[in-house]
This record gives C-alpha cells, structure tokens and sequence, in this order.
C-alpha cells in the first residue's frame, strides 16, 4: 500500500531513499491558532461529546488547556435554563509522537502544505512496524477522517483539513521529538519543486 510523504527540502529525500535519520515531531508541534498547512488550532485535541462542550461556556468554563475525562451530567440547569445532558464525555489534549502521509500524489496538495519534494512509500505496514520496534511501542494507525461537527481525536479531523487526504502514525505517551534511523529503499522520489 503505497503513501505518500511531501517534504520541506529535496534533499531530505535522501534519508527516506538511501537511508538515514529523520526527526519524529510531537503532535502539538503542528498546533497553531490559525489553520494554514501543516498547522491545525485542533491538533491533539480530543473531544468526544454528544454536546460541543465549548458551546456550554456560559455555563461550564473548561479553563485554558481542558483535561476533562469521562465527565456527564443530567438533568443540570443554570439560571433556569436546561443544560444539554453529557454522558461519558472527553475534552482534553493529548501529545505524542506523529508521522504524517498523504493517500495521493498531488503537486497542488504538496504546494498547500509549502513542500518541495514527495517521496512514495513503498511499505507503509512494513515502515510502521520498524518504527514501532525503533520507538519501542505500537502505534495507533489508520487514515484521518474529517467531519463539519465538534468531535475531534488524532483520526478525526475538521472538514476543512479534508483536501490533506492524511494517514497518519501516532505513538501516545511519547512527547519529546526524536529521531530515527531509517534503512535503505524505504521509498522514492516522485516529485521536486
């Protein structure tokens, strides 16, 4: 199953191609308070609710960096008025080492994000795995899906990331950037700017 990894720098080809080390990034390095690229303002958010818990803010506030798990309240009013019933719900950020790949090939995709050179990834499984072993734990894995409403986790995204078409790695409970050593012939050139 081939993906797709648009890069900063053509030379950063090499390591991908002929070997070598490459840097593994924390999901929050690609928070930002503006949606441009690379960069998302809901990266690493988790929330699973029923109810977008931020439209409740005049009655619940969640503070600055929300860490509320498994919360629910029924039958709840403020000043007289109900408050949409929560059951189990989740709103919180969680970081962890993410690799990032695209599903298709696209100059106009990789223009979007201000790369200037995509690699094909030969063995996406084969590659996940010798990270897993490198990493010293499993992955989550999968392809992101994007929605219009609130719910938001590392595989579900905002509509408007849609056109990034992602496949994504994600290793929970690993924060600080690393690097890995990658073996030859992990993938190809397809494309320079």
């Amino acid at each position: 199953m081939h993906k797709y990894l648009y890069l900063t720098h053509a030379e950063w080809t090499s390591a991908w191609v002929n070997g070598g080390v490459v840097p593994l990034s924390p999901a929050s390095k690609y928070k930002s308070m503006d949606r441009d690229g690379i960069y998302t303002p809901d990266e690493n958010l988790i929330h699973e609710s029923s109810v977008d818990l931020m439209s409740l803010s005049g009655f619940i506030s969640f503070g600055e960096s929300p860490d509320v798990r498994d919360i629910s309240f029924i039958g709840c009013s403020f000043n007289g008025v109900k408050i949409p019933d929560v059951i189990g719900a989740n709103f919180y950020t969680e970081d962890g080492l993410i690799q990032s790949f695209c599903n298709v090939f696209d100059v106009d995709i990789a223009n979007r994000f201000g790369k200037a050179a995509c690699v094909r990834i030969h063995d996406i499984d084969k590659l996940r795995k010798y990270l897993d072993k490198r990493l010293g734990r499993r992955s989550r894995f999968g392809d992101c899906e994007y929605t219009h409403d609130h719910q938001r986790n590392h595989f579900l995204k905002s509509k408007d990331d849609d056109w990034q078409q992602e496949y994504r790695f994600f290793w929970p409970n690993k924060k600080d950037g690393c690097s890995v050593e990658l073996p030859v012939g992990v993938a190809e050139v397809v494309w320079t700017a």
